[in-house]
């Protein structure tokens, strides 16, 4: 793999916001500054409830992810925007991609699409959401990429998996580029042969002790797939949190409204020199 350097990549900077204990308000202020200072990209998780990871009770207001990137998409002119990323098991693969297709016509060809196969087990149980098992989670994400992918591609797409289908399924307005740009984080072995094979970014985790051993298996699974490994953009989430604490310790105020994190976008190169513009 070539250095970002090497391939005329710039570094490019984003955010996510935690849309819990927010308002529309909140929000939209964030993104609008986020798209007045010049930054690249701005992302919103899709969850339900509040309770994540460094936040307390499940009690705030969560704002639903696709209508909130319809009005962001309205509200912003220059920042690519997406969710961070979208569950396959909380809207069936068609719905998806039609919820996508027309965000990405509302902004004009700004959407990045971020897709994962879903974890968070007590907000699937709360809103009656089916919470299969990790195998099944991740089949039906491979079934969901493949639908996509179709939908793009055919002029009226018909597909029958295990767990998804479409039929005769038209797809207008078609995305504004051709194709909307997927974003996977996953680690998983199979999980990794699906970043191979469909995403045009893979989101790193942002510890980075495991670094060279998941590069030789994207290295591994791109050749598998036949898939140019520098086709693929490298990205990473870093969180933010006031210093000396972590989101146990942190001030309660921080840990119920929490903060934004970063999104760096780079293409590492086998030597790495090109991390220290994205580990912030």
């Amino acid at each position: 793999m070539k250095s970002a350097a090497e391939r005329g990549h710039p570094l490019r900077f984003g955010v996510v916001a935690p849309p819990m204990f927010m308002g529309w308000d909140e929000v939209s202020a964030w993104f609008q500054a986020a798209d007045r200072a010049g930054l690249d990209a701005g992302f919103v998780v899709d969850h339900f409830l509040s309770d994540l990871d460094g936040f307390e009770g499940d009690e705030g207001v969560t704002l639903e992810v696709w209508s909130l990137l319809g009005a962001l998409a309205a509200a912003t002119n220059r920042l690519h925007i997406g969710p961070y990323v979208a569950s396959v098991t909380h809207r069936l693969p068609g719905v998806l991609a039609k919820a996508a297709a027309t965000v990405d016509h509302i902004s004009n060809g700004r959407l990045i699409l971020g897709v994962g196969a879903g974890w968070h087990e007590r907000e699937h149980a709360a809103y009656g959401i089916p919470f299969p098992p990790p195998r099944e989670r991740v089949d039906l994400f491979e079934e969901a990429m493949e639908i996509l992918r179709r939908l793009e591609t055919e002029e009226r797409a018909t597909f029958e998996g295990d767990h998804a289908s479409v039929e005769d399924a038209p797809f207008e307005p078609r995305p504004g580029r051709g194709h909307i740009p997927i974003l996977v984080g996953s680690r998983g072995k199979r999980m990794m042969r699906f970043v191979a094979r469909y995403a045009d970014y893979w989101d790193l985790p942002s510890k980075l002790d495991r670094l060279p051993e998941l590069e030789e298996r994207f290295l591994r699974m791109c050749q598998t797939e036949r898939r140019d490994p520098d086709s693929i953009v490298w990205s990473m989430r870093r969180s933010h949190r006031p210093p000396g604490t972590t989101s146990r310790t942190a001030s309660p105020r921080w840990r119920r409204r929490g903060s934004p994190s970063s999104w760096s976008e780079c293409a590492l190169g086998k030597t790495r020199q090109s991390w220290s513009g994205c580990h912030r």
